[in-house]
């Protein structure tokens, strides 16, 4: 008798338990929280400057070492979502202002649309990626249980503080942006990092 092919759902192959506080709670009873680097660019980076910056990040890494930290970086689309937004509400800006309703302002309406068109596109295309870093952190559950839950979320937090500040000090003098992901962010980031894993074995 042949052997049925059991189909994989993604809550087959997901990690995720459960949120709290807005963590996330992995089948491995972790707690775990993610921070975002944006803003180094090793390619315009001078070979000395990188050089600095493979040591510092050395020393960050060996600093951390008890804190159940990881670093990931994977290519993903660029989010225009900010871009598109920006152009939508230059539109509406100049649709609502007292300029007088001339050709000019016709004109920079119709711009102001194609730039918008023109993003949408390049979104639903795909057509741009960037490369994302991501910190992180974990803290094992003794029981699973809401005491317990409550106290790794305490210890993450304070890991989290004393990582963010390491990697400002580190990055001090690079225009560097640092985000805690919100729990539904790092279910997209989770994903998206489980989509690729797969997507390999096509």
């Amino acid at each position: 008798m042949a052997k049925e092919n059991k189909k994989l759902y993604l809550q087959d192959i997901s990690p995720i338990e459960g949120v709290y506080s807005d963590f996330i709670l992995l089948k491995t009873d972790e707690l775990i929280v993610m921070i975002k680097v944006e803003g180094v660019n090793m390619d315009l980076l001078a070979e000395y400057e990188q050089n600095t910056l493979f040591e510092d990040y050395g020393a960050f890494l060996m600093s951390n070492t008890n804190d159940s930290l990881q670093t990931v970086s994977m290519t993903v689309p660029l989010d225009l979502k900010r871009y598109n937004l920006y152009w939508k509400k230059r539109y509406l800006d100049i649709k609502n202002s007292n300029m007088e309703n001339t050709e000019a302002k016709k004109h920079l309406k119709q711009l102001i649309v194609a730039n918008c068109l023109h993003y949408q596109e390049i979104a639903l295309n795909s057509e741009l990626t960037t490369q994302q870093h991501i910190v992180v952190l974990s803290q094992k559950l003794k029981k699973r249980t809401l005491i317990e839950l409550g106290n790794a979320e305490s210890e993450l937090r304070e890991k989290m503080a004393k990582v963010k500040n390491s990697i400002e000090s580190m990055l001090e003098a690079y225009d560097v942006n640092l985000e805690i992901l919100s729990s539904k962010e790092t279910i997209s980031t989770l994903h998206r990092f489980i989509d690729f894993k797969y997507s390999i074995y096509d």
